[in-house]
């Protein structure tokens, strides 16, 4: 089983200490802290994490704008520890990103159920995004036969079934995928 990794950015250094045994029970292996946005931006260009938490305020920024960011920039599951009195609002504004905002202090409870929720989100994320490729891959072999079908058509005198079955025949006969057939067909005609 691959093993999970989590940023902590925060900009009061005894912040994380309570939270790294935390995350290490729920399965975190590798925990990892950065102690500003840049920072945190730095280690999430060099490394993928599974999980990124953000204790507002940072030394250079609040939070909550690194947090939108992670979230377009990553896969990771997002979540934003602030303030009670600013949560709601923040919540508002950011919850629409996939980050998920909750209020110092924190319960562990809660805390653990955010963990749940962010990973949660990743896993989603991961999903969506292999669909994404498999289609545009899907895509690009559907332009490339229609291309192919196109040229059968205009060179061969072919009506579309027949250039259709004829790609079909070929790609089973050559054992090979039909945008294989179809590219070798584009560069022969």
């Amino acid at each position: 089983m691959k093993s999970k990794r989590a940023l902590i950015v925060t900009g009061v250094t005894e912040s994380g200490s309570g939270v790294v045994p935390f995350l290490r029970q729920c399965g975190f292996s590798d925990v990892c802290t950065a102690i500003s946005g840049d920072e945190a931006r730095r280690c999430t260009a060099q490394d993928n994490f599974d999980l990124i938490l953000i204790n507002m305020p940072l030394t250079d920024e609040m939070g909550d704008r690194l947090a939108v960011q992670m979230s377009s920039s990553t896969s990771a599951g997002i979540i934003l520890m602030c303030r009670a009195d600013s949560a709601e609002e923040i919540s508002c504004r950011i919850s629409e990103h996939g980050v998920s905002v909750i209020s110092k202090p924190i319960h562990k409870t809660a805390f653990h159920q955010a963990i749940i929720f962010g990973m949660s989100v990743r896993n989603r994320l991961i999903c969506m995004r292999q669909e994404n490729v498999r289609l545009q891959n899907k895509l690009r072999e559907m332009r490339v036969v229609s291309r192919a079908k196109c040229l059968l058509i205009e060179k061969k005198s072919m009506t579309e079934n027949e250039a259709h079955r004829y790609i079909e025949k070929i790609s089973m006969d050559t054992r090979c995928t039909r945008e294989k057939t179809a590219e070798k067909i584009i560069s022969e005609l």
